[in-house]
């Protein structure tokens, strides 16, 4: 049986360019995860750090976020994790 893929928060975009956001997934509640603006703008295609385009990025590409979220192992401890986009 297929998984539905975790809902996304909408991002909260820092004053230093990283993007903050929150995801739910079924059988492991919400997690935080961080994505920095230089990895938005080279794998998400921003075309700059300005909140503007990060945030364009971040709704063009959470379909593929939401696969990068399925895909990483969620800790118990509750920090927030550094999402990679890398092998995506």
């Amino acid at each position: 049986m297929d998984l539905p893929t975790p809902s996304l928060t909408s991002p909260i975009i820092r004053q230093d360019g990283e993007m903050w956001f929150s995801a739910y997934g079924f059988g492991w509640g919400y997690c935080a995860f961080a994505v920095p603006a230089e990895i938005v703008c080279t794998e998400l295609g921003a075309a700059n750090q300005t909140q503007n385009q990060l945030m364009l990025a971040f709704e063009l590409g959470r379909r593929r976020l939401s696969m990068a979220v399925q895909d990483t192992s969620i800790p118990e401890s509750g920090e927030r994790i550094a999402l990679s986009l890398a092998e995506r």
